[in-house]
């Protein structure tokens, strides 16, 4: 199945892009989607996710909303990839 990944703010200027399909299999979860980012883009690994909390400095969000990374994907779902917002 096909997913769209939106990248905003840092992540896009890490990636080199503002969006790309990724291909995965059938069932697949957001964190398995996560991992493949990871092998694509091994600059999310190091300067994005932690080796120690693993999912810290992410939001994710599926079709408009927050959600669990065990959460299963569906065909043409849009994931949104973006940092965490801290206000004062």
């Amino acid at each position: 199945m096909r997913v769209k990944v939106r990248y905003f703010a840092r992540y896009r200027s890490l990636v080199g892009t503002g969006e790309e399909e990724v291909e995965l299999p059938e069932g697949a979860t957001v964190m398995d989607l996560i991992e493949k980012l990871k092998e694509r883009h091994p600059v999310l690994k190091t300067k994005i996710f932690a080796e120690d909390d693993d999912l810290a400095d992410v939001n994710v969000s599926r079709n408009g909303r927050y959600v669990r990374f065990d959460e299963i994907l569906k065909e043409g779902d849009v994931v949104a990839l973006f940092p965490p917002v801290s206000g004062g």
